[in-house]
């Protein structure tokens, strides 16, 4: 018979020194990643701040750069007791824009106004805004909510304060306005800033209204008048003088001397014929920026034209440095 030698195999597994290893380390990895993981949910916002927090800039993103595009220089006013100017006017002002533009038949009043409203038992920012002709109240008033519930206002609250600050950088030459900047202040204490920089090209193109048309200053050449007068030297001899000259002496008879004539250059002006315009004409009469990132070499405020603008002008005379 053929014997098979039978052979024992052993049983792979821990000793009892690497268990107590492995449950050294992982006693030691455990608290750390727990600890890391406390961090995380402590510093995380909750789903409803979030939320509440990209509620409010989609409102107020949405509308803020378009309005603030379409306001002059002195369309904005910041007075918490300021009207909108519209049928309705809930609330407290935070800022109110105000514009006109030529549809054709007319000038047409439009009004945006950011308001601090109380709705039931919260408060919320509302874009109040209205349109029409003469002096108002406007028509067409529609209010829209532009923020999450917000913190009311405090005692002595005043504009340019938390939890609702506007401000509006001008240029100190030219009185424009460079940038608006919207602040709030969640009721998690978050602080949010909306920044619009206005694109209006009524700031940089020349008006298309009808009106005088310059002229240029006359220019004059200075006149220069010299008068050349010659010194005169007489000498007289009074009659009934006699003069005696002694014997060996030459006497000549010095020659009388007389005024020389004065000689005046007439005076001589040059007038230039002066510049006229003529016609002027903008085509499109209006066009808005495209957005300045990116296109005005990282200037605030400064875009490029979406589409090309022609102008054309007629003049006669001499024109130089038209602007």
């Amino acid at each position: 018979m053929k014997r098979m030698k039978v052979r024992t195999r052993r049983d792979d597994g821990f000793t009892l020194i690497e268990l107590v290893v492995s449950i050294a380390m992982i006693g030691i990895i455990v608290p750390v990643l727990a600890a890391a993981f406390s961090v995380i949910v402590r510093t995380t916002p909750s789903v409803s701040d979030r939320t509440d927090d990209a509620r409010t800039l989609q409102g107020v993103v949405t509308w803020l750069p378009q309005d603030v595009d379409s306001t002059p220089a002195n369309g904005f006013d910041t007075d918490p007791a300021a009207l909108s100017g519209c049928t309705a006017s809930p609330g407290t002002n935070l800022l109110r824009m105000e514009w006109s533009e030529d549809v054709g038949t007319g000038l047409i009043r439009y009004v945006a106004n950011y308001r601090h409203v109380l709705v039931g038992s919260s408060y919320f920012i509302q874009r109040v805004t209205c349109s029409g002709v003469g002096s108002g109240p406007l028509g067409g008033t529609l209010a829209r909510g532009a923020s999450s519930a917000m913190p009311g206002l405090p005692p002595g609250w005043a504009a340019g304060q938390l939890p609702f600050r506007v401000d509006i950088t001008r240029d100190a030459v030219t009185n424009e306005v460079v940038v608006v900047s919207f602040e709030v202040q969640t009721l998690t204490g978050k602080i949010l800033r909306i920044d619009s920089a206005p694109k209006n090209p009524a700031n940089t193109l020349p008006p298309t209204t009808t009106g005088p048309v310059p002229t240029a200053p006359v220019t004059t050449v200075a006149t220069t008048t010299t008068t050349t007068t010659v010194p005169t030297t007489t000498t007289t001899v009074p009659s009934g003088t006699t003069t005696t000259v002694a014997a060996g002496t030459t006497t000549t008879a010095a020659p009388t001397t007389t005024a020389a004539p004065t000689t005046t250059i007439p005076a001589t002006t040059t007038t230039l014929v002066p510049c006229q315009v003529l016609t002027a004409t903008l085509s499109p009469a209006s066009k808005k920026n495209t957005p300045p990132d990116g296109n005005g070499n990282s200037a605030t405020g400064v875009g490029v034209l979406a589409d090309a603008v022609t102008l054309r002008i007629t003049t006669s005379g001499v024109c130089t440095g038209l602007e």
